[in-house]
């Protein structure tokens, strides 16, 4: 019964806010609680799932990132870094200097992470200083060129997806950030994953990244390269997957759903 409020709570909210034509882009979880971005809005939560406070925000944002306990996201046109403190003022902002929008912000190992759609991934150990690699002019000639949407890291890896020049999804991985291998998206006995890229996170709890998209489409990629999984649900999009301590959420233009 417990379990029932504390969703009842989740999808009250993913309804108050996608009723106002918001669509709860992105989340991160936190010690002790977590945070949901949907347009213009941030709400926190504590470790139950109810909603601590609804805030507004003077823009809205693309993603959502946490280091050090310092909250970190990008602008929605992809051009600066913003620093929130937990009221979800701005506190700082940075431009990264990079060729392409930043697409998308992830956290883990005691790191930021960020993609641009010209193939940059940039790291930062203390959300100031970043360094930048060029993926498309370090692997010219070896991988196609990439326009990356999603990064996310956990389980002493890093994870990159995005659409190649053709227009088809491709994932990376890395053990440290430098050098990237192709990971393959076979799963069904042959089937290839292919839709468009819109968050990944990682599940410690399974020891798997999972990439949301296009289509409802949810696809599980763990450790073992022959037992990928995809699964869609019935949405256009499923903006993120959220593993937390009080549910394992996605998020969606239809609100909040329950995977197990």
């Amino acid at each position: 019964m417990i379990r029932f409020f504390r969703i009842l709570t989740l999808l009250l909210l993913a309804a108050c806010l996608t009723a106002r034509g918001q669509e709860l882009r992105t989340g991160i979880p936190t010690d002790g609680g977590g945070y949901l971005a949907a347009g213009d809005r941030l709400c926190r939560l504590d470790a139950e799932g109810a909603v601590l406070q609804n805030l507004p925000l003077a823009r809205p944002l693309r993603a959502l990132a946490s280091l050090d306990g310092r909250l970190y996201a990008l602008d929605a046109a992809g051009r600066q870094l913003l620093e929130l403190n937990e009221s979800g003022v701005i506190v700082a902002a940075q431009a990264l200097g990079t060729k392409g929008r930043l697409r998308a912000l992830g956290e883990g190992d005691e790191t930021l992470w960020a993609v641009t759609d010209a193939g940059e991934i940039l790291r930062s150990e203390d959300g100031r200083r970043w360094s930048l690699q060029d993926f498309n002019a370090e692997y010219a000639g070896y991988y196609p060129r990439m326009d990356f949407r999603a990064v996310a890291a956990g389980g002493g890896a890093v994870m990159v997806a995005g659409l190649d020049e053709a227009g088809r999804l491709a994932v990376f991985s890395s053990s440290r950030g430098s050098v990237w291998s192709a990971r393959p998206l076979e799963y069904g006995g042959g089937q290839v994953a292919d839709f468009e890229p819109v968050s990944l996170g990682y599940d410690p709890l399974r020891d798997a990244f999972c990439l949301a998209g296009g289509g409802g489409t949810l696809f599980t990629m763990p450790g073992c390269t022959h037992c990928n999984r995809l699964d869609r649900y019935p949405a256009d999009v499923l903006y993120a997957r959220i593993p937390n301590g009080f549910s394992a959420l996605l998020l969606g233009s239809g609100g909040l759903r329950k995977t197990e």
